[in-house]
């Protein structure tokens, strides 16, 4: 059975802790975040264009504090809607470093919209490279030798320096109106096609990964809103949940929780979140995650901060049709 990258790092990166855990078998192409709902252009291109703004996000994590090697990751997304084409683009830039692996990738978004009444249907798509460097002469296994002439004691590991550009490409509906947002999408699936000995980083099968997300806004009063969410996670060896709420007061204060755990069975974290709308266009939010799996020992929780700028986009007016005297009679 083929392994994620991560899962193979991991071990070598972060001893016995890591060893008997499965916190690292959900595959390594995307960086995990909690506050998801704030910035779902990053897993579901078809995202792009959901409101009437220009939208830039930028989410940073520092995930399991005080465990060496531990992921630390940065994403920037931006994106507007261009009616005149019923549509939108953008730009997603990642950054993921995880033990002594590095993936760094730029994709750009487009998404076709098909307005109804009252909602709207998006199809997206994203293409790109990944840039993914791997640090072989920083590795060491319980086995290797690394004295003089380093020696892994692992043919699928390198001993030196390895980087490889990668093409990208990702997929993804999403249905959005008043209140309800549905979104299916499935990324990096370039990457199962470019592994190659030859020039491959090492020698591990990619999966692409595929995301399921569903959130609902609800108004319990006039300066009260409640919106739930879920988000669903694959790589096709494990996969994850994100249950998480939030509550919005007077359009301005944010406050929230959430819970991530596998679908075998197993705990992640459950996270809190708190966030505030100010200057009428920026939003910053903040979230701790709490670790409830066997890492709960060596780490500190994740700290994960969220800035996100809008920039309303006027919808161009109806033109007003005024009827050629000439033709109003015969």
């Amino acid at each position: 059975m083929r392994i994620s990258l991560f899962s193979l790092l991991s071990i070598c990166c972060f001893g016995l802790a890591a060893q008997n855990s499965q916190l690292y078998s959900y595959g390594q192409r995307d960086p995990q975040f909690t506050q998801y709902m704030f910035n779902p252009t990053y897993f579901n291109p078809a995202a792009a264009g959901e409101e009437d703004a220009w939208i830039s996000t930028l989410n940073v994590r520092n995930q399991w504090v005080n465990l060496p090697g531990a992921p630390v990751s940065q994403i920037i997304t931006s994106h507007l809607p261009i009616y005149k084409i019923s549509s939108a683009a953008g730009l997603v830039v990642s950054n993921d470093l995880a033990g002594q692996q590095r993936n760094t990738g730029v994709s750009a978004m487009y998404a076709y919209h098909k307005r109804f009444r009252t909602s709207t249907l998006s199809i997206g798509v994203s293409g790109g490279i990944i840039q993914q460097q791997l640090r072989g002469d920083k590795l060491t296994t319980p086995t290797g030798n690394y004295e003089g002439i380093i020696d892994h004691n692992d043919p699928n590991l390198p001993v030196t320096l390895r980087t490889e550009v990668l093409p990208d490409a990702s997929l993804g509906l999403y249905f959005f109106g008043k209140s309800l947002k549905i979104g299916v999408s499935a990324n990096h699936l370039l990457l199962p096609l470019q592994a190659s000995k030859e020039t491959a980083v090492t020698d591990v099968q990619y999966n692409p990964n595929g995301y399921v997300y569903v959130g609902y806004d609800i108004n319990m009063t006039s300066r009260l809103m409640l919106t739930p969410s879920v988000l669903y996670k694959t790589d096709l060896q494990s996969s994850i949940v994100d249950v998480n709420t939030i509550f919005t007061f007077n359009d301005n204060i944010l406050a929230g929780a959430s819970f991530r755990g596998y679908t075998n069975g197993r705990y992640d974290a459950v996270s809190l979140i708190a966030g505030l709308n100010f200057s009428g266009n920026w939003r910053v939010s903040y979230s701790y995650d709490i670790t409830l799996s066997e890492l709960n020992s060596v780490s500190s929780g994740s700290h994960e901060v969220v800035l996100r700028y809008r920039l309303p986009v006027a919808r161009p007016r109806a033109g007003k049709m005024i009827n050629n005297p000439r033709y109003l009679y015969h």
